[in-house]
């Protein structure tokens, strides 16, 4: 079975100080995925990385057996909430919305069709009575499931979202990770960075411990051990 995502030999510095080094990983389709570390692993760098969103040193990243660029409309993004510019002038509609236009392309717009994909994901997150509201004024965790609607509608293979659950309520918490299974269970595959240890066993297939360098990377049960946890966080870890 050709994995999900493959990534080889990846090493990204900045000013000459390595940020991720000599990084291998491997995700199986249909899998759901923790990435797991430190603050200042390269969690955040390592989803970058994979995304084309930084230059990278070395490696290669390949999605479904073909290099990223090439299967660029086949991955949904669930950037860090930190990121996003909330002021921005536009609708939660609007906003779920425009996940349907790298399918659409430059030059039609969005007809019946999106419109509905939109409600539709919408309804999904619980969001459908925010519609119309600037996104600046949702609270953080409606905020995170505005930005999950949005991949949704992309009809993406390979689902890559950062920190999900940062600063979110346990409602909306739970209602994340249960669209996630559904999505793992609908045969995508989800890369998540994680950083409560609590959840991980109950959350996640798989998890990879990330350390500037790949830690360990496999099944929960096989992976996420106390002497792999000591060895990513050192001390920190007991």
């Amino acid at each position: 079975m050709t994995p999900a995502v493959e990534v080889h030999d990846l090493t990204v510095a900045y000013q000459q100080k390595p940020a991720l080094w000599d990084v291998d990983l491997t995700v199986t389709p249909g899998s759901l995925m923790g990435i797991v570390g430190p603050n200042g692993a390269g969690k955040t760098t390592l989803l970058k990385a994979i995304l084309g969103l930084i230059p990278v040193v070395s490696g290669d990243v390949l999605v479904h057996g073909r290099p990223y660029r090439q299967q660029r409309r086949r991955v949904a993004y669930v950037p860090q909430k930190s990121s996003v510019d909330w002021d921005f002038p536009t609708t939660v509609f609007d906003l779920v919305r425009m996940g349907t236009y790298g399918r659409l392309g430059w030059f039609r717009r969005p007809s019946r069709a999106e419109n509905d994909m939109t409600r539709q994901a919408l309804a999904q997150v619980g969001l459908t009575d925010f519609r119309d509201r600037q996104i600046g004024q949702l609270s953080g965790g409606q905020q995170q499931r505005a930005f999950l609607a949005r991949s949704l509608v992309q009809e993406a293979d390979v689902f890559v979202l950062d920190e999900p659950f940062q600063g979110v309520d346990a409602v909306t918490e739970r209602a994340v990770i249960d669209i996630l299974r559904k999505l793992r269970d609908e045969g995508k595959t989800i890369l998540v960075v994680h950083h409560d240890l609590t959840t991980v066993p109950t959350y996640f297939d798989a998890v990879t411990l990330l350390n500037v360098q790949v830690i360990a990377s496999g099944a929960v049960g096989e992976i996420f051990t106390p002497e792999n946890l000591h060895r990513a966080y050192g001390e920190a870890a007991r």
